[in-house]
């Protein structure tokens, strides 16, 4: 099992987030010298060329997209708290 993850990384830092939506509600577009569209496109295309899904922005910013990769659980009914959604029910 697989999820989306978009890495962003810039001289002094980086960020980890789960989807272009939530990088652009913490960073605007003129931060990052490009909107979520043209990124998503830009992707699109490094993606039907087989290279590596990386954006370097025009205000350098590097913004990659891959995946993490997650075990498998047993029983995906559960919570954190490792119940079953009628033992929560019971709880309240």
């Amino acid at each position: 099992m697989a999820r989306n993850v978009i890495y962003l990384e810039w001289k002094t830092g980086f960020e980890f987030f789960g989807s272009p939506a939530s990088m652009y509600d913490k960073h605007s577009d003129e931060e990052l010298g490009i909107n979520i569209h043209s990124l998503n496109n830009a992707f699109c295309k490094l993606r039907k060329e087989n290279k590596p899904l990386e954006y370097v922005t025009k205000t350098g910013y590097i913004i990659r997209k891959g995946e993490i990769i997650l075990k498998e659980t047993e029983n995906k009914s559960k919570n954190y708290l490792g119940l079953k959604r009628e033992q929560l029910i019971d709880i309240k």
